[in-house]
Parts: structure tokens; sequence; C-alpha cells
């Protein structure tokens, strides 16, 4: 028992730990190309280089709501202002020339008459007839005027490169006057899930077997992402299947992502088949629980991402290692999810030597590890919305502590 424990503790000492890991993955990401897309279809990509605004916008002084443009000195000497015109949205005559002394009803987006600086909004006026009395006090000059360039000038930069486009990110865009853009090729994936155990949900189960269920998560993982997978393949253990799809993925796709058979059992033929088909190893095991066996390889610009057999390895893997890679290879200058230090609900203990992340629930002021960390349990996935880190140095935490939360839904 001591020697197997001191072999235990030898092996840990040649893994890389969860920084190294990381840093290790991150020199090697290389991006994909830049393509041109119409902006309705670009949701959810990284903008490829920074874009300059080509308008004013406003392009004009207008109107921030409905009411009357007027110049507000007139209020010293006029006690009614005469309403001599009227401005709507869209009118694309000459701008209009106030007189002293009078007004112009005016709707929202409409363009200031030459000579009005202020804006009552309709609410807090009185018309009879064309006579108009404003009763607001608290006017001042420019109120409800949205200027020209207020929000963006001409040359300005405006998005920068690497942004995620959002809804908002494409109205502003689309308000430029822009109907393309730049953006980050998304990489085509294939998923090879390895496992003889393995059976499809929907099918008749037999002593042995259990439901494959990896796949359905890294679809899932994925989408999220705006990705949909190239190709599913489940793949036959043995040395010959494995290598073979490896050698098709190659070619089909930019990125493997592959579950199972990644340690070095008598049936692990995923190591082996991948050193076949040329395949640099960057990483292999992490200190880390769960997902110790995690590998990572690369062929020239083709990445491959080996996740452990156990569902919750796969997820906690996709979350810490593949999803920062894969959205650095699609130029998003925020790659990892977004982190957040958090209380602890309750004390937690563990051994020194690996990184250990929990599943958790972060609440309104702290954060719940959560029941069943176990690898082959996906209970507490199902319900979790966070990933908690917990140094491999720390062995002991008390309630209240913060620690590192990875937010995973946001």
């Amino acid at each position: 028992m001591l020697n197997q424990k001191v072999q235990k503790t030898r092996l840990e000492l040649f893994m890389l730990s969860v920084e190294q890991t990381r840093k290790r993955l991150e020199e090697e990401i290389q991006l994909t190309n830049s393509i041109v897309l119409n902006i309705d279809e670009a949701y959810d990509y990284a903008i490829s280089q920074d874009i300059i605004s080509p308008i004013d916008f406003p392009s004009f002084d207008q109107s921030a709501m409905d009411g009357y443009a007027f110049r507000i000195a007139d209020l010293q000497k006029h006690t009614q202002l005469e309403i001599t015109g009227e401005e709507q949205a869209g009118d694309t005559t000459e701008k209009a020339i106030l007189k002293e002394g009078c007004a112009y009803r005016i709707f929202t987006g409409a363009k200031i008459p030459l000579g009005a600086d202020t804006v009552v909004m309709q609410e807090k006026t009185l018309r009879i007839d064309n006579l108009l009395s404003i009763l607001d006090a608290d006017l001042k000059i420019g109120l409800n005027i949205r200027l020209l360039g207020s929000q963006t000038k001409i040359g300005e930069t405006v998005v920068t490169k690497g942004t995620r486009i959002t809804p908002g990110t494409a109205s502003l865009l689309a308000g430029l006057g822009l109907n393309t853009i730049s953006v980050y090729q998304k990489p085509t994936i294939t998923i090879l899930t390895t496992g003889k155990e393995l059976v499809q949900p929907g099918q008749s189960i037999q002593s042995g077997q259990i439901y494959e269920s990896n796949s359905f998560a890294l679809i899932h993982a994925l989408n999220a992402i705006g990705i949909k997978p190239k190709e599913i393949q489940w793949v036959d253990d043995t040395l010959k299947a494995t290598s073979k799809s490896i050698e098709q993925a190659l070619i089909d796709s930019d990125v493997i992502i592959l579950t199972g058979g990644v340690s070095v059992g008598d049936y692990d033929f995923v190591l082996p088949a991948l050193q076949q088909n040329g395949v640099t190893q960057l990483v292999h095991k992490v200190q880390q629980k769960p997902g110790k066996p995690f590998y990572a390889g690369k062929k020239d610009a083709k990445f491959i991402f080996g996740l452990p057999g156990n569902p919750a390895s796969v997820l906690t893997c996709f979350y810490m290692y593949v999803l920062p890679s894969l959205k650095k290879m699609m130029g998003f200058s925020q790659s990892n999810l977004p982190t957040i230090y958090m209380p602890l609900q309750a004390s937690y203990k563990k051994k020194s030597g690996l990184t250990h992340f929990l599943k958790a629930l972060v609440q309104e002021h702290s954060v719940e590890l959560l029941d069943h960390q176990e690898s082959y349990k996906m209970n507490s996935f199902a319900i979790a919305n966070a990933l908690v880190e917990i140094d491999s140095a720390i062995t002991e935490l008390a309630q209240g502590d913060l620690v590192k939360t990875h937010l995973l839904y946001v």
C-alpha cells in the first residue's frame, strides 16, 4: 500500500498543474480565418478588426421625445409662444427656421429647427389653438435634445477587435449604416465517443451496458457558443477503428473532441491511435479532480482534445480547457468563463496535491458546494450553475471563505 502511494505521488509530480495546462494551451492556439458575414447572421461571432464609425450619430440634432421645440430665452419675454410649424421624424426637407417667440410641434427623432435650443415634453404644456403655455419649472438649455455626434463621431473606433457580437452590438453597427462585418470563422468540430459499453438512449440495454450521454452534453455546450458539430461518431473499442476515425476527422474538421479511452488501460486505444496519426501531445494528465486524464494534442493547425469518459469529467474539462481554447481560436478577447469570488456556504476539506473542481450553486450571497461530486454522477451537474476551483495546495476551507467561482451560465 505504501509503495502504491509513493508511486501515485511521483506520477502527480510529472503531471502538469491546472495553470500550466491553461498556459500550454494558450501558447498553442491559432486564430481561425476571417470571413465577412451579414450583421443579421453574425450573432455570437468575434469581430476580427476594429470598427470605425463611417458617420456621426445622430447625424443631426434631434428630439428625444414628443413635445415642442423652442428657444428658452423667449420665455423671459413671452408668457405664451406661437406654434408656427411641425417637425416629424423622417422629414427630409430643409431644416425649419424658428422665429423669435415661436415654437414648433415636434416628434421623437425629428430634426430640431434652426434656432431652437430646448424641447419640452407635451405633458408639461398647455396648448390652446396655436398658443403654447409651458408648465415645466425645470427647463434648461439642451433639454430633450440629442446632439449631432453625441453617441458616435465619424472616424471613432466604436467596437474593438475580439468583441463578441451581441444584439446590442448588431444594433449599434446597423445604426451606423453597416450591413456586413468581418468576423473570425467558427471551427468545424467532430465528436468521437469511445466505449464498447455505451448504448444510445432509446435503445434497450443489457447487463454491463450504460447509456451514452457525453455527446449530448458536448452538443449542448457547443451550441451555447454557436457551434453545431459537423459530425458525431461512436467508435468501436479497437485500435484500428479508433485510428481510422481519427484519421478521417483530421481531414474533415479543425477540432476533434474525443471522450473516453484517454487513460492507459488495456482497452484505451486513443493515445496510440493519435500517435499513429502523427498528433503531437501537448498535455496528458493534469493535477486535478475530476478529469485527471485530460489530453490535448495538435497536428498542423488541427487541435485534438481527449476528455475522460466519466460524464462529470467531460463537462469539467470542457469548461476549463476546451471552451476557452475554442473561444480564443474564434478570436474572442474574453475566452474564459466569467469568474467571481464568493463566500462558501459551508466548510470543505480535501487532501493536497490536486486542484478540485466542484459543482456548485451560486446563490444571492454565497456559493453552495453540491452533493454527489463523484465523476460518474451528473445529478449535481444538472442543477449546478458554477464550478468552484480549489487550489491543489489548499486542504481546508471554513464557512465564509472566499473561493474562486466559475459561472457556467450567464
